[in-house]
């Protein structure tokens, strides 16, 4: 299974892949979705919420093997002065899917090397990657 990514407001905490399963958590539920039924060449969307939000925008199977796209949860960036935007990044092996990875890139950032991508909550309290000045050790 090849894995791509796309930033939103609400997604899944994190996900478990397993052959061409998707399992989707996000708080104290999860849910499964098997995509083997997928046939060559459909595409699926459209899949039903987990804990409100949506897993999966798209899947597909091209030459026997599964694409598919992945929500990411994102937060207001947390840089001073910087307005981050996102986007997705290149295509993974499901099998290198990591849950402590942001798999989607902030745009905006030009010039700006002290930053770093993390999990933050935003001022109402909502949870996502974002970004950051860099903590130093001398403040």
């Amino acid at each position: 299974m090849r894995l791509s990514f796309k930033a939103v407001s609400a997604a899944p905490d994190y996900y478990e892949i397993s052959g061409d399963t998707v399992t989707a958590y996000i708080d104290d539920q999860a849910e499964q979705y098997d995509l083997s039924p997928l046939p060559e060449g459909a595409r699926l969307t459209g899949v039903s919420p987990v804990g409100g939000a949506t897993p999966i925008s798209t899947a597909t199977r091209i030459d026997g093997e599964l694409h598919v796209t992945l929500l990411q949860r994102v937060i207001a960036g947390q840089y001073p002065g910087r307005k981050a935007r996102w986007r997705g990044q290149a295509t993974i092996d499901a099998r290198d899917y990591s849950p402590d990875t942001c798999y989607v890139v902030p745009t905006g950032m030009a010039g700006v090397d002290d930053y770093e991508i993390v999990r933050g909550v935003d001022v109402a309290g909502n949870t996502g990657w974002t970004v950051r000045k860099k903590e130093t050790a001398d403040g």
